[in-house]
């Protein structure tokens, strides 16, 4: 009986021992597999997160590059719109110039008034021919005569000598005195 109690406390002993080495090893191996599972979750999170933050990126680069070209149109219409706003400026500055020189009272020349120095008869500037009565008119009657005459607007300009816009807007005038 000493015997089978002997061996029967070395095998409770071994037992024991065994259990407390199963339990040893099985917490340890719990913590190194539940770590490298931890791991890999937290890699996996990391990655979908850069996935995100990839696309969330692009989105807002598309949308800058998006408002970038708009406001690259909208400079390109303010720049057209600012030169054709300076050609429109520089056409009625000149117009009125032209206005208010056709309105001033012109002075009667000799040649206007028909006292050609030389005694003949003056020329007109294109075409060289004699035409005492063209030069006697103030300019802006000459050109409202020729205009009804049906001579262009250009053929005035280059008989009277004066720019085409004056021409052009003394006809406009006529026009609208007319139709008033």
């Amino acid at each position: 009986m000493n015997v089978t109690i002997v061996i029967f406390v070395l095998v409770a002993v071994n037992v024991a021992g065994y259990a407390l080495v199963y339990l040893a090893l099985r917490s340890r191996l719990a913590r190194t597999t539940s770590a490298r599972e931890q791991i890999g979750e937290i890699a996996d999170e990391v990655n979908r997160l850069v996935v995100d933050l990839n696309q969330t990126t692009d989105r807002n680069i598309a949308l800058i590059e998006d408002r970038i070209r708009q406001l690259s149109d909208m400079l390109a219409r303010a720049d057209k719109k600012m030169s054709l706003f300076k050609k429109e400026s520089e056409r009625h500055d000149a117009g009125a110039q032209i206005y208010s020189r056709i309105r001033e009272p012109k002075v009667p020349s000799a040649e206007a008034s028909g006292e050609v120095p030389s005694g003949a008869a003056p020329e007109t500037p294109d075409t060289g021919e004699t035409h005492a009565t063209a030069h006697a008119l103030p300019t802006r009657d000459q050109i409202v005569s020729l205009y009804r005459a049906g001579f262009s607007a250009s053929l005035i300009a280059s008989r009277v000598g004066v720019p085409l816009g004056e021409v052009e807007l003394t006809i406009a005038l006529e026009q609208r005195k007319g139709s008033a």
